[in-house]
């Protein structure tokens, strides 16, 4: 896996639309903001935005400025956070592949975020490339490596009670 800062092709977005999580006019101010992160990633690399369907791919579309290097893809989401739910790219000297964890909305604490562990595996099969799946539970929030073997990550504590 490599470091975050390593030179990569594309970063994946997915366009924020939950008002449960942007209440109000905050919405808006997001999107200003994810407008000008898409506009300063367009300079340099691939932006994969992800948005709900064609009718939203339009409405965003027409507030970007230059769409030279940013791709749509329509997959439904939950939630804005993709680093959590959607894949972790990996390499080896063969190429490029993606990995697709559980997301289990963290810890099963949002019912309405589940469905988002399906938006991870559409994710993988839009890239087309190979995907592993371990089989286990990770947010990819909850990960960070160096690309040398050293990983940083999460600690899940479970309780047991005893008689």
């Amino acid at each position: 896996m490599p470091a975050e800062w390593e030179k990569h092709e594309a970063t994946w977005l997915t366009w924020p639309k939950d008002r449960n999580t942007f209440p109000g006019k905050i919405l808006d101010d997001v999107e200003q903001i994810y407008l000008r992160i898409i506009e300063e990633l367009a300079k340099g690399e691939r932006v994969d935005l992800i948005v709900d369907d064609l009718g939203a791919e339009k409405r965003v579309a027409a507030m970007i400025r230059n769409l030279d290097n940013v791709a749509f893809h329509h997959i439904r989401t939950a939630d804005v956070w993709v680093r959590d739910y959607g894949p972790i790219f990996v390499k080896n000297s063969s190429g490029v592949a993606t990995t697709k964890w559980t997301f289990n909305a963290w810890g099963n604490k949002y019912d309405e975020l589940k469905k988002d562990n399906e938006t991870g595996k559409a994710i993988c099969n839009a890239t087309k490339l190979t995907t592993f799946e371990p089989g286990i539970v990770l947010e990819g929030g909850s990960v960070d490596v160096n690309g040398h073997g050293t990983a940083l990550v999460t600690e899940t504590l479970t309780y047991f009670k005893t008689k």
